[in-house]
């Protein structure tokens, strides 16, 4: 039996259904912990996730919530042994594990086994390498609506479409997409017609940007409503840019559950080809009666636009060369306090700055163009304090430590709070992955997000894949970096420690 005070961990050697050994925890989020294991029998690494939250005897704060999680664990266990498409994350065994409550007790917390895949996920992808070509949108695309239309075959909504669902395993040099979490998965067959779900089930679980008008309205959801989030992310794939923010869902609620022309109005300001807005559009229509059938229809239309587009004569694109960097800056000690009068300077110097911008506290900044952007490297000894200015005209400031030994990074608000996706918020974060995090204010309000990467390791130093071009920092120059991009801006933000 494990001892817990509010959670509970599981241990690296620690064995499940006496033949997984935990390795390592490789994730965590608000309820529930991501571990490598070791299947024993098979000889072969699993992957664990454990729904790790205990609540209290007698409490109802929070209490509502973890029920609902803790139902849909269980619908999605039930939810995936019943899929075998190919390119849905496939489960392989189920347990539970008693642990001693925070007052005492024994309760009961569920587990799941399934294949480990390592190749990252999609969000991370686009995020690391800018906007996908629309070929390769088709071929990640075309097998998930493969999985999402078995789905729905077996009667089971996903609800929860976005590119941090879509993981790949990797196959050699190849990555092969997998639709994974069915957290919040509902069986149609099961569901009695007109049949209430839970309020905190309904609302608290699903992703507001990803979501269709249905969702937000809490009405009826159908096999429309994942063909919406599946149209939501080929925009993403094909602009890397999500068409709607946090921020947007409260100010643009009444037009997008309404009219197709906001939606049409979204995609056209984001610059997609008209043929492929049109192909889109099907799929994002704010009536599901009116938006295409179900996936495969969908990537069809999607299919026909990509033909067309791409018969078109057109301009080859050009791709920049690789570009190395050559830093002459003063080495940072620790940022601290004081950076608003390094700002103030800036700004006289050179007029203030656009809200989603960052600017580096106490920092002697080097500017240079590339790939269309604006990139400023910063030599620093061990920390940065950064700012921006959020969407109410409020001032964040957070501050990213390179932490020592190798590849990592700790993000710590110094005014706000700091989430991963999906999870509770907390003071910092270390990350030594590529990923984004959020930031939130005491009001649990969205601020604003930054994504990070850390480069691609090769014999002349550290490769930054920038909208399909390389930029290199050379070992000489610094053996550890991150790239930083804040609010989707255009500009990014190298941290360099030699």
């Amino acid at each position: 039996m494990v001892r817990a005070t509010d959670s509970l961990e599981l241990a690296p050697g620690q064995r499940l259904l006496d033949r997984y050994v935990i390795l390592d925890r490789v994730g965590r989020g608000g309820m529930a912990s991501i571990y490598r294991a070791q299947d024993e029998r098979l000889d072969r690494v699993v992957c664990v996730k454990l729904l790790r939250k205990l609540i209290e005897s007698g409490s109802t704060s929070g209490g509502k919530i973890y029920e609902a999680t803790y139902e849909h664990f269980l619908q999605e266990a039930m939810s995936l042994s019943r899929l075998q498409h190919p390119n849905t994350l496939k489960i392989f065994d189920f347990g539970y594990i008693d642990a001693l409550s925070p007052r005492g007790g024994v309760q009961q917390s569920p587990f799941q086994i399934s294949e480990y895949l390592d190749g990252g996920n999609l969000e991370g992808h686009v995020r690391r390498r800018g906007p996908l070509g629309a070929d390769e949108t088709l071929q990640i695309l075309e097998p998930i609506a493969g999985a999402l239309g078995e789905a729905h075959q077996a009667g089971v909504l996903h609800r929860d479409i976005k590119p941090s669902n879509i993981l790949f395993a990797r196959v050699g040099e190849h990555l092969i997409p997998k639709l994974a979490d069915f957290g919040i998965a509902e069986n149609q067959l099961t569901r009695a017609e007109g049949e209430a779900r839970e309020t905190v089930s309904a609302i608290a679980l699903f992703s507001p940007r990803w979501a269709a008008p249905e969702q937000l309205m809490g009405t009826r959801e159908g096999p429309g409503t994942d063909v919406y989030g599946l149209a939501l992310v080929a925009a993403f794939m094909l602009v890397g840019e999500v068409p709607f923010s946090d921020a947007d869902i409260r100010e643009t609620f009444t037009s997008r559950v309404r009219s197709d022309d906001f939606v049409r109005g979204r995609l056209r300001a984001m610059g997609l080809d008209p043929t492929l807005e049109d192909a889109l559009v099907a799929g994002l229509r704010a009536e599901p009666a009116s938006r295409a059938r179900n996936p495969d229809e969908f990537l069809g239309g999607l299919r026909r636009a990509v033909e067309e587009f791409s018969t078109r004569p057109r301009r080859p694109p050009i791709r920049p060369p690789r570009q190395s960097i050559t830093l002459e800056l003063e080495a940072l000690e620790s940022s601290g306090s004081g950076s608003g009068a390094a700002e103030r300077k800036a700004e006289e110097a050179s007029g203030p700055r656009p809200s989603t911008t960052t600017t580096a506290a106490r920092s002697a900044v080097q500017e240079a163009p590339f790939a269309g952007r604006s990139v400023r490297y910063a030599n620093v000894h061990e920390s940065l304090d950064l700012t921006f200015v959020d969407h109410q005209g409020g001032e964040v400031r957070f501050r990213v430590s390179l932490l020592p030994g190798g590849q990592g990074i700790n993000v710590k608000g110094l005014s706000c709070f700091v989430a991963r996706p999906g999870a509770r918020p907390t003071p910092a974060i270390s990350a030594n992955s590529d990923g984004i995090l959020h930031f939130v204010s005491t009001a649990k309000l969205h601020l604003g997000e930054v994504a990070f990467s850390f480069g691609q390791p090769t014999a002349e130093g550290r490769v930054f894949v920038v909208d399909g071009a390389d930029l290199l920092v050379p070992y000489p120059q610094g053996h550890q970096a991150v790239a930083l991009q804040l609010n989707q801006s255009r500009d990014l933000v190298v941290m360099i420690r030699r």
